[in-house]
């Protein structure tokens, strides 16, 4: 039975304790920011609307394919490495070592004065606040990993569901044609017997017998439906081709089922804080906005700091420490140029985001309509149309016992009542498709 019930920012780390931690203190940091996405990725049944959810085998596909599915590793394994861009961002410039030889009245050391080796090291020191915010530049870049987790979760998921869908669709078709062919091979042995008593025509016998050979090509092509399903499931699985799928339930165990519509304000509302792509907007944003930070902070100067020692053979040694200052001094080609590109880019993810945003609610509207329609179809084809066919069946047979009916309206009422049963499996399955697609936020991921 169907029903329809319609109805900031993480902050950076900013501190000076947090500036001047050991690398592996700052490691650490990073990686309990997102250690939650990388281990678990996304959740498999965010939303439950796919009616299928709660079934063993179909969890149990899954939750196996977000355990082994090469993709999902993939994605981790980026995210994880990208815990590592912090700490070198936030890095200072390597030091420069410069080492020389001053000749003065003579070429041995000690042989002159003002003769001998030296040595100097000199380290450029970024203007005040800079190294902070590279540090969150690349942790917002590190964030993005982490949504690319959130994205290809919810792919694989989708794409087990759809695949299972196909899979549990290819089955009930086989099992409608079985339905059929021995419905029809009844209906042929009795024209034979009433052709055997004068009372059919050559013609309908044959008629039967061509109805009867064209299941054997209808069952060959969803026996071949359910073969590329299941390499469907294997692949998202990570398994060996050829690996049996252990799924019992069939699709018309949702012919009993309350399928509730969840309100489409509701899912709408979920948009923002489950949508990987939303959430990456809002990320691109937020980087975008530190990047023009930055880009002002570069009309400040930054420094130089260096430190010399030389050997002046019969002198006393020299050692020497310098201050330098590097000046913005073409800011305006420069400088300037670099805070109008920020500016430009942070508009252009602004408008990004506005742009996601009605893509995905777009996605969401019409899977949520495609899945109301689907329930709503299928009830109407299992409480009345079926019924009726099952009925005008039953009556074409008994006039045709009698001599009242002839043969061709037997056929019709047979094929119509097969036919829509077989529509009703496929809005069956359209209630599978569109749940979970809603499920996936309306988005067909690639998993690959």
């Amino acid at each position: 039975m169907f029903s329809l019930s319609d109805g900031v920012r993480p902050s950076p780390l900013q501190s000076r304790t947090a500036a001047v931690a050991s690398p592996r203190r700052r490691l650490t940091a990073i990686a309990a920011l997102w250690l939650p996405f990388l281990c678990g990725g996304w959740p498999a049944h965010a939303q439950d609307v796919f009616p299928l959810a709660d079934e063993t085998q179909v969890r149990a596909l899954v939750e196996e394919a977000l355990s082994r599915n090469p993709a999902i590793r993939a994605a981790r394994e980026r995210a994880l490495s990208a815990t590592r861009r912090p700490d070198q961002a936030a890095a200072l410039p390597d030091p420069m070592v410069s080492m020389g030889y001053d000749k003065g009245d003579a070429w041995l050391p000690g042989g002159g004065p003002d003769t001998g080796p030296r040595i100097a090291v000199s380290q450029e020191l970024p203007g005040r606040g800079k190294r902070r915010l590279l540090r969150d530049i690349a942790t917002r870049d590190a964030e993005l990993s982490s949504h690319a987790i959130s994205g290809v979760t919810l792919g694989v998921t989708y794409a087990v569901r759809r695949a299972v869908s196909d899979l549990l669709l290819a089955r009930e078709n086989i099992a409608i044609i079985q339905d059929q062919r021995r419905a029809m091979a009844d209906i042929e042995e009795l024209t034979r017997a009433r052709y055997s008593a004068g009372l059919a025509t050559q013609l309908d016998v044959l008629r039967a017998q061509a109805e009867l050979a064209r299941f054997d090509q209808m069952r060959a092509h969803e026996e071949g439906v359910v073969t590329a399903a299941i390499a469907e499931i294997n692949r998202e699985r990570g398994q060996p081709s050829g690996t049996p799928v252990d799924l019992s339930v069939r699709l018309t165990e949702l012919a009993g089922r309350e399928i509730a519509v969840p309100p489409l304000e509701e899912l709408l509302t979920r948009l923002h804080g489950l949508s990987p792509e939303v959430r990456a907007a809002l990320t691109m944003i937020a980087r975008d906005e530190l990047e023009l930070d930055l880009a002002k902070k570069r009309l400040k100067p930054d420094f130089v700091v260096s430190s010399g020692y030389a050997l002046r053979g019969s002198l006393p040694d020299r050692f020497t420490v310098d201050v330098g200052v590097i000046l913005p001094a073409y800011r305006k080609t420069k400088q300037r140029q670099a805070i109008a590109e920020a500016e430009m880019s942070l508009q252009a993810a602004r408008s990004a985001r506005e742009a996601e945003d009605l893509r995905v609610r777009s996605a969401v509207e019409r899977a949520h309509a495609d899945f109301k329609a689907s329930v709503i179809e299928a009830r109407t084809i299992e409480k009345q149309v079926l019924v009726i066919d099952a009925l005008a069946v039953e009556s074409a047979l008994a006039g045709f016992r009698s001599g009242q009916t002839p043969f061709i309206a037997v056929l019709e009422a047979t094929s119509v009542l097969y036919e829509d049963r077989r529509k009703h499996a496929e809005l069956l399955y359209h209630v599978l498709w569109h749940s979970a697609l809603l499920d996936a936020l309306g988005m067909e991921r690639q998993t690959s």
